[in-house]
């Protein structure tokens, strides 16, 4: 039988933010049904029972791993409203921020959902949350257009469309690649701001015009 001293030991070095952050990664990698506890037991050096000191079961892993995308998009969007007050800044400012959180060793952003696996009450919660991003995020778009900031267009579709192209990102992003996550936020915000820009803007230091 464990003592407590060994449920101790067995626990240090772990963390919310790194049990997150590798679970995130192997659900993207391996699909929410395909991975489990154990898979990622092992890819922190932990036991399974240590984990079940931070979370109940493997879908309240996920749950909490959806939470975090959304955490960061709020978070930029109030900074980015705080930061700047033209649209397209406000825009680009927000866009940054959730690439660049998501991609900062992913922690723990699980963004792309297999049917079934969060719990009715669950998947409302974090339907509901990004919902609000997602209408943040148009708020900004309907601004810009109304300023003559941005092009004419559908706000709704372009959020879904700046929405879409953002959570495919850790699909395929690698932290050991040749790109930083803040250099993938960087171009991916300047290149999404500027298709909807009616004017052009002058090029940011660094930025291609």
């Amino acid at each position: 039988m464990r003592t407590g001293e060994q449920r101790a030991r067995s626990r240090q070095g772990l963390s919310r933010e790194r049990i997150l952050a590798e679970a995130a990664r192997i659900f993207n990698r391996l699909g929410y049904h395909g991975a489990t506890l154990d898979d990622v037991a092992r890819a922190l050096g932990a036991t399974k029972a240590a984990l079940y000191y931070y979370v109940a079961n493997k879908e309240e892993l996920l749950f909490q791993c959806c939470r975090v995308p959304i955490e960061i998009g709020l978070e930029g969007i109030r900074r980015a409203q705080e930061q700047a007050e033209a649209p397209d800044e406000q825009l680009r400012l927000a866009l940054v921020s959730y690439i660049d959180g998501m991609t900062d060793q992913l922690r723990g952003s699980v963004v792309l959902l297999e049917e079934g696996a969060l719990s009715p009450e669950h998947y409302r919660e974090v339907k509901a949350g990004r919902d609000e991003y997602e209408r943040q995020l148009r708020g900004i778009i309907a601004r810009g257009i109304a300023q003559e900031v941005f092009v004419p267009c559908d706000a709704r579709l372009v959020g879904f469309a700046l929405f879409g192209a953002m959570n495919w990102i850790p699909t395929w992003y690698d932290p050991a690649g040749r790109r930083s996550g803040r250099e993938v936020a960087e171009t991916f915000a300047a290149y999404l701001v500027r298709g909807l820009r009616a004017a052009p803007a002058p090029a940011r230091h660094g930025e291609a015009p």
